[in-house]
């Protein structure tokens, strides 16, 4: 039986979500839900969570040709709502060998900004081990964000039994 990936959104069309839907299908079952829109910012908001690590083995199994199509539907819903906003959640299930989910938002509202920093993602397979070499103890999942001026990902917060630890200075610090 594969495992489920999540799939949360609102404000996204019926054709939007059958493509999210029908992509994510071929490789997991999937657990899809409207949402209530929860952020007057944002018109749009579109979340995936993959059941698997982020890293070579889930673009080899998930298949680089549906990676790309998930990513050229958000480009697309993006796109079509301009700067009304459309904020994206990437989620994985842990990286490399470790079980510390990784989520990836964007929420930035300049259009190629966000086209940068979904293009990126990828990219980050051999980067993301090395930057997360010392995180702290306990840790269950890190956030990671995306700098539209450097056109980077680096880490930003590591969540770790009800601490919230953030990246400064290549270190992880409480305050």
């Amino acid at each position: 039986m594969p495992d489920t990936a999540v799939f949360q959104h609102y404000g996204i069309s019926l054709a939007e979500i059958e493509i999210i839907y029908d992509t994510l299908r071929r490789s997991f079952e999937v657990d899809e839900k409207q949402l209530q829109p929860d952020d007057p910012q944002y018109v749009s908001m579109i979340e995936i969570a993959f059941p698997a690590a982020f890293g070579e083995s889930f673009f080899q199994a998930f298949k680089m040709d549906s990676w790309f199509k998930i990513k050229g539907v958000i480009k697309d819903v993006k796109r079509r709502r301009g700067r009304k906003g459309l904020k994206t959640f990437i989620k994985f299930a842990g990286y490399g060998n470790e079980s510390v989910d990784l989520v990836f938002p964007l929420m930035t509202k300049g259009e190629r900004q966000f086209e940068m920093g979904i293009e990126k993602i990828e990219y980050m397979v051999d980067i993301v081990p090395v930057q997360l070499k010392s995180i702290p103890a306990k840790t269950e999942e890190i956030w990671y964000s995306y700098d539209d001026a450097s056109f980077r990902w680096s880490p930003a917060v590591a969540k770790s039994n009800n601490l919230n630890y953030l990246y400064k200075n290549s270190e992880w610090k409480t305050k």
